[in-house]
């Protein structure tokens, strides 16, 4: 599970992630981030992220928390619906005052230390100042969010800051400072794959394995009328109804208002489980090799069944999957290892042995 807060912060197991992501804006912004239209991109790109996130991790969470005037603001609670927190997102973003990073770390850790032993915590944060300016010190709340288990990255929007260095250090998490906006957006994007677990030793209570009660609703029968749990209002079908306490909610995932059971359909599941069992990356097979042994290897792909030669039937750049064998170009081990997330090798040797009941 996985809570995610930007600003940024986030937490992960078992495909339920929470993330806290924190944008600073700040009077000290570089001259493009004080343009609107330029602010407008950042927003972009944050928007883009939390869509990417959500349908990576369906079972996590993200809040958002801006910093104005040396002041920590909760724009969103965490929740698992990305329009809501699109919607806050794009309202009037302003720049002023100065940068309290300390007064943001706590209030993040506020939030992700309710979070069960369970969840990753993770702040993505998108910094612009080349200074904070805090109330106490700031090595304190570092060390806070390093025994608390909250994995802090940075993403600088000026120049390096080594008080930005020391945070994502300490708790093991990234600092980047983007090159140009296509940069921006990769490093952005970067983090909506759920980090892997780190089991520090046998004994930590973060690797402990929890069972989660989760409740899968059904979908509520056109024309029906029931008050919506989220919102508090009266509304006609097109709603979801929870299997414990038979509230009303809007959408999946999310989380009962009333009974607080975890609601999610069975795609949500199925998006999550290749993070639970990633497929192994495929070796690449020397040319060398194949022009030695060029008869006994295919010469087109198993995935698009494009040919692997080149001009003159001579072997061209491939890889091949280590449990089945077989051979793909390029472009299939991309595809399969960020979308697809099954082998087709694999899947066709593994439903190839399952026995025929019609037969016999």
């Amino acid at each position: 599970m996985q809570h995610r807060i930007t600003l940024a912060w986030a937490a992960k197991e078992f495909g339920l992630h929470h993330l806290l992501s924190m944008m600073k804006m700040l009077k000290q912004l570089r001259k493009w981030i004080f343009d609107q239209a330029e602010r407008g991109v950042v927003a972009k790109h944050v928007e883009a992220f939390i869509r990417e996130f959500f349908y990576q991790n369906p079972f996590s969470q993200v809040g958002l928390v801006t910093v104005k005037d040396g002041v920590a603001h909760c724009l969103t609670d965490l929740g698992g619906s990305p329009e809501s927190h699109v919607k806050a997102l794009m309202g009037k973003l302003e720049c002023s005052g100065d940068s309290s990073l300390q007064n943001a770390l706590d209030l993040v850790h506020g939030y992700l230390n309710q979070i069960p032993s369970y969840g990753h915590r993770e702040m993505l944060i998108l910094y612009s100042a080349l200074s904070t300016c805090d109330p106490g010190d700031i090595l304190e709340t570092i060390q806070k969010c390093k025994k608390s288990k909250i994995r802090c990255s940075v993403i600088g929007l000026s120049a390096e800051n080594s008080i930005c260095k020391n945070l994502c250090q300490e708790t093991g998490g990234l600092y980047y400072i983007p090159l140009d906006e296509p940069h921006l957006k990769e490093l952005i994007l970067e983090h909506a794959p759920p980090p892997p677990t780190i089991v520090l030793n046998f004994v930590n209570e973060f690797a402990i394995a929890n069972l989660i009660k989760i409740g899968f609703p059904q979908r509520a029968a056109e024309g029906s009328v029931a008050i919506c749990s989220c919102h508090k209002e009266a509304k006609v079908g097109a709603g979801y109804t929870c299997p414990r306490c038979k509230a009303r909610v809007c959408e999946l995932p999310t989380e009962c208002r009333i009974c607080g059971l975890t609601l999610i359909s069975s795609p949500h599941l199925a998006r999550s489980y290749h993070h639970l069992f990633p497929i192994v990356p495929f070796y690449e097979m020397y040319l060398s090799l194949l022009i030695d042994q060029q008869n006994k290897f295919p010469r087109s792909c198993f995935g698009c069944q494009q040919s692997l030669l080149n001009p003159g039937n001579k072997p061209g750049l491939r890889v091949a999957c280590p449990k089945c064998k077989q051979h793909f170009c390029l472009e299939c081990d991309m595809y399969i290892h960020e979308s697809l997330h099954n082998c087709p090798g694999c899947e066709s040797t593994r439903h190839s042995k399952i026995p025929n009941i019609n037969e016999g």
